[in-house]
């Protein structure tokens, strides 16, 4: 069975920009759970979710943003990522007191 190379483009995205929320939720001192939809045969995107301390934040992708993740993550997607992460850790620090 092949494999649709667009298709392998986009999860190899996909996977890339969860690594990169995962990486940064550790360097922010967050437990987090990323979830992302976006499983049908021809997605036009996928909107990725960061679940932690009772709070939920996320924001959708485009297949194009999405794709342009296969190799790196970078520009408007890191920098919605790194948004992403900033939000959480700072309602937690609000919620504890520290901030």
């Amino acid at each position: 069975m092949e494999i649709d190379p667009t298709r392998e483009k986009f999860d190899t995205g996909l996977k890339k920009i969860r690594s990169e929320i995962k990486s940064v939720l550790v360097s922010h001192g967050v437990f987090g759970v990323v979830t992302h939809g976006g499983r049908c045969e021809l997605p036009e995107g996928a909107r990725v979710e960061i679940q932690a301390k009772d709070k939920t934040v996320g924001r959708s992708f485009d297949r194009e943003q999405i794709e342009g993740c296969h190799l790196r993550v970078a520009g408007a997607v890191l920098a919605d990522i790194i948004a992403m992460v900033d939000e959480l850790a700072s309602r937690s620090e609000s919620k504890t007191g520290r901030g």
